[in-house]
């Protein structure tokens, strides 16, 4: 009996400590839940794992890279992913998880250099401009030199040589393939600027490159076309170049070269979501409005068919930045965990990348806290490359992958640099538009792109948004409660709201009555152990407050009432009509006994 106790006693205390731990599980929040599955998921055991998992897992929880690194396969002076078949695009994710880690990335770049191509798509120009006619002197090839002149329309004369061909137009000079990457100087009897042009070949739109450079009359300028992207085999690889061009740009490389191929292939690319690549490497406006605008259901990205993939490659670029866009999104995440706390059924790459892209957290190569102290703790700025100068960036702090921590905020444009329009307080900004950030608005005016300014109406109002809410026509999203506090501009919309968590006190209390169970489970236990010593106790005492002397205490006489019995019922049985005679079955049991009896007779004969 003493052991059947003991038994049920440690039952019990696994029961409860089961139910604690259960408990404790489901307080963490949506984000630390996720952390944590990723954490179990990979469970300190890399192997097993593609080398885009591992490369993921590396960037969001500082896991695998031993195992990624044994995984390279060595060419030369470089090192690629996968072994069994070199990769661009996942050298390039080694690479930038490597990177962030703290890693050596030197031989993945190396091998990514040497994949260098010159794409066939574009063509380049030269454009010599100045406010009055002109004549200018083009050198190249070693000291070659051919003299052009500009008339006051702003046409030229001729071309100059084999390498720069007079265009259709007559504006601009159009480089030959066979001449990038030389040296053209260029000077002028007036003042003038030069700058270099490119387009696709199969399209009119014509993209000017960043640089411009003038100089005044007599003085010369420098131009170059530099045209790259990586290619696998012979042929330009656009995703490979989007993924090895961000990858070596938050290495600190200069990838100008590779931004032309990306602008006028991106068209041709949508299914790579290229907006998202070329704001994480121009910072320029007009790419993170394109991307904004390819948000579905105001919630996440689906241009490659894998919408949680999308969203965290949507949201990477906007680590350090705060938009609505982002918000929906991170709602609608944190509302499509699965019940572990995973993304897509539990899908290694898909999870680990949305934690990095949009919930980062800074982790050593062994998985734990590390390095240098935080950019932003430190009162400095988190911004992308493009949107800090070389002088001010800071190496000694720590920013997430695509960051680098600059001693200067950046600066924003006005709502006119940006292609939008100032809305006055009683406007809100088109259907589909976006809410641009701008230097020159106040808090009651929006500056917004593309679709113009709205004149609301007196019961067009839109509180929900405002109070951290998302206005929907189909019901809200998984982890949201609608509540009628807060109205929508749309008739028909529903304003939704984060669930709200359990309060800090909530949890207090559900914890005291845990430890309350705890407490009581362990009593019942040793109350079970130590039953028979408790009873000897408790029949001693009975026994103790029996003894002679002991006289009762005092009250009210007591007299006790006659017991009153219940009159007897008389029960009247109606008469019974007459019956056939029941014949009864013999059981079982009687024939036997009948059996027993007739062999007993026979024996006493």
């Amino acid at each position: 009996m003493k052991k059947r106790g003991v038994y049920i006693f440690f039952i019990l205390l696994f029961l409860g400590l089961t139910f604690v731990a259960a408990d404790t599980s489901s307080n963490l929040t949506g984000i630390d839940k996720a952390y944590q599955c990723l954490s179990n998921k990979i469970n300190n055991s890399c192997s097993s794992l593609t080398d885009e998992e591992k490369a993921f897992s590396l960037l969001a929880i500082g896991q695998c890279q031993s195992d990624l690194l044994s995984d390279a396969k060595t060419i030369g002076s470089g090192k690629c992913w996968p072994s069994s078949g070199c990769s661009i695009k996942t050298t390039a994710q080694a690479l930038l998880a490597l990177n962030s880690s703290g890693g050596d990335s030197s031989s993945a770049q190396n091998w990514l250099y040497s994949q260098n191509a010159t794409p066939t798509q574009i063509v380049w120009y030269l454009e010599i401009d100045s406010s009055n006619s002109t004549s200018c002197t083009i050198e190249y090839n070693s000291g070659q030199s051919y003299t052009v002149n500009i008339d006051e329309n702003k046409q030229l004369s001729s071309g100059a040589g084999n390498c720069l061909a007079l265009s259709q137009n007559g504006y601009l000079l159009q480089v030959s393939p066979s001449c990038y990457n030389k040296n053209f100087q260029i000077s002028c009897t007036n003042d003038f600027l030069t700058t270099t042009l490119f387009r696709k070949s199969t399209s009119s739109t014509v993209y000017v490159t960043d640089t411009t450079n003038s100089a005044a009359s007599g003085g010369t300028t420098t131009e170059n076309v530099k045209s790259s992207c990586f290619s696998t085999g012979t042929t330009c690889d656009y995703e490979g170049t989007l993924w090895a061009a961000l990858a070596l740009n938050a290495a600190g490389q200069d990838i100008s070269n590779y931004l032309p191929y990306l602008i006028v292939m991106a068209d041709e690319n949508q299914k790579f979501l290229p907006d998202a690549f070329l704001y994480a490497l121009t910072a320029k406006l007009q790419y993170k409005t394109s991307l904004l605008l390819l948000q579905q259901s105001s919630e996440y990205w689906m241009e490659s068919g894998d919408k949680y993939y999308d969203t965290a490659l949507a949201l990477y670029p906007l680590q350090n930045e705060n938009s609505s866009e982002k918000t929906n999104a991170q709602t609608w995440l944190l509302g499509s965990q699965d019940s572990a706390g995973c993304w897509n059924s539990g899908n290694i790459r898909d999870t680990a990348f949305i934690l990095a892209s949009s919930w980062p957290r800074q982790f050593s190569s062994g998985g734990g806290p590390t390095g240098p102290p935080d950019c932003i703790t430190a009162g400095h700025s988190c911004t992308l490359l493009a949107q800090c100068s070389q002088e001010n960036i800071l190496t000694n702090y720590q920013c997430s992958s695509l960051s680098v921590c600059c001693n200067t905020p950046p600066s924003q444009q006005t709502c006119a640099e940006q292609g939008g329009e100032i809305c006055s307080s009683n406007q809100i900004c088109g259907l589909g538009n976006t809410n641009l950030p701008s230097s020159d608005t106040n808090s009651s005016q929006l500056c917004c792109s593309n679709y113009g300014c709205i004149t609301q109406t007196a019961t067009s109002t839109d509180d929900c948004t405002s109070n951290n809410g998302t206005c929907r026509a189909g019901g809200c999203a998984t982890g949201e409660q609608a509540t009628n506090s807060y109205t929508c501009t749309l008739p028909g919309d529903t304003c939704c709201v984060i669930s709200t968590a359990p309060s800090s006190s909530s949890s207090g209390g559900s914890s005291l009555w845990i430890w309350i169970l705890v407490i009581l489970i362990v009593l019942v236990g040793l109350g079970i152990i130590f039953r028979k010593k408790l009873r000897a106790i408790i029949f001693k005492e009975g026994k103790t407050s029996s003894k002679p002397g002991m006289q009762p205490p005092r009250g009210p006489p007591y007299y006790p009432r006659p017991i009153q019995r219940m009159p007897e019922r008389r029960i009247i049985i109606p008469p019974q009509r007459p019956s056939q005679p029941i014949r009864r079955v013999p059981s079982k049991s009687q024939n036997e006994l009948d059996e027993v009896l007739k062999k007993l007779k026979e024996m006493g004969k």
